[in-house]
């Protein structure tokens, strides 16, 4: 846990989260934490995805209560296992894990991902024609505005997880869709041989190397790059980082990913105006010489109500009291006619977050010119999901 310190004092108040799927990876992650430290906390995740999966959570919410840690127990009641079950079931557990998190005032959360699940996922990602990042593998940590998520077991294998439960004469669960070959990651897992996994970490390494040298250079290139407070970006030219296109386009869309590489390497090679996955490249004009990127407007659509720590469209953060009751937050949309003054392109004003009571709109308060007289401590800013190294690129997000 060195690698990821200093952590706060180890007292109640200052827990570090553990999810806890019931598995032996998390649960001896959970079992090696509580040796560490006393202020942890888990969360046992229950998709209610098979019949038998409220019964898995209780034993190992059982199990976690025997190791004198404190934990509690997420339901997720929305996914109805027809598409995309394992890609949805994912996204539904980080974000309900994120809110409980918040809930508990807990800034650190700790996963079980291993060794075998790093080489999963390069050779996943390697089947798909991810970049040199995303070959790279899975983080040791990766930082949100919120919450940052640890993996200190990613250079350990499973079999050595399962040997400290067996010594601790401690049991787990096996999920059955774990051998369930209709998902890409279990026919990856049942063909790895030892010859395979070693070539794979040798792989790893190789990107790792490589991204961090492509770190260096897309930090120069930042300098034809500008990021707006409002969420979206003017570039002289596009950067010839096909990584560093995609989180551009990942951080202006909110998208949890970038597009594909190849469709980002062709627009690269020839630039043109295009909207994907939920963002908008075309000519800057009035921003000055090259090209916006910007959240396209019609895709930015959500409506939902205002509340302290509320996340709009996976982009804009609100803070402070909100200035009333009864408000919601949705897109500009077609009253941008109304602030044309601001000098602002009218496709970034509609994609803007604004308060609304009912049908009326109360107030655009990421436009400072548009705020409220007197609403005074409340705030919707720009809050981009972003790792520490990318954060560095945009010093006004550093902090």
């Amino acid at each position: 846990m060195a690698v990821f310190g200093p952590f706060p004092i180890d007292r109640p108040e200052f827990p570090i989260g553990i999810a806890v799927s019931g598995g032996a990876d998390s649960l001896c992650l959970a079992w090696l934490m509580r040796r560490w430290r006393r202020a942890v906390f888990a969360f046992v995740v229950d998709h209610g995805l098979r019949s038998d999966s409220a019964i898995e959570a209780r034993d190992t919410a059982r199990r976690l209560t025997e190791m004198d840690i404190p934990v509690e127990v997420l339901r997720l009641d929305d996914l109805d296992g027809t598409r995309r079950v394992q890609a949805n079931a994912r996204d539904a557990r980080y974000r309900s894990l994120a809110k409980a998190c918040a809930a508990h005032g807990i800034l650190d959360l700790a996963l079980g991902h291993h060794q075998r699940d790093q080489i999963e996922t390069f050779l996943i990602r390697q089947n798909h024609g991810s970049t040199s990042h995303g070959l790279a593998g899975m983080a040791l940590s990766r930082e949100t505005p919120a919450l940052r998520y640890l993996r200190p077991l990613l250079r350990i294998p499973p079999d050595r997880l399962r040997a400290t439960l067996r010594a601790a004469s401690l049991g787990w669960v096996e999920d059955p869709s774990n051998r369930n070959p209709a998902f890409e990651r279990v026919r990856i897992r049942q063909s790895l041989s030892t010859v395979r996994s070693a070539t794979s970490l040798q792989e790893i390494g190789v990107h790792a190397g490589r991204r961090n040298q492509a770190q260096f250079r897309t930090a120069a290139l930042t300098v034809g790059i500008r990021m707006d407070r409002l969420g979206f970006a003017v570039m002289e030219t596009l950067p010839r980082d096909v990584a560093l296109l995609g989180r551009l386009w990942q951080i202006v869309s909110g998208a949890a990913y970038p597009p594909a590489p190849h469709i980002l390497a062709a627009l690269i090679a020839r630039p043109e105006p295009m909207t994907l996955g939920g963002a908008m490249l075309c000519r800057a004009g009035k921003l000055g010489p090259g090209w916006l990127l910007l959240r396209e407007p019609a895709a930015a659509r959500s409506r939902i109500p205002v509340a302290e720590g509320t996340l709009w469209d996976n982009r804009f953060r609100a803070s402070g009291p909100p200035p009333g009751p009864g408000l919601t937050i949705a897109a500009l949309g077609t009253a941008s006619r109304d602030f044309r003054s601001s000098g602002l392109p009218s496709r970034v004003l509609a994609s803007l977050p604004a308060l609304w009571r009912g049908e009326h709109l109360a107030d655009v308060p990421s436009l400072e010119a548009a705020a409220c007289p007197g609403e005074v401590g409340f705030r919707v800013t720009f809050s981009p999901s972003l790792s520490l190294t990318e954060a560095s690129f945009w010093p006004e997000y550093a902090q």
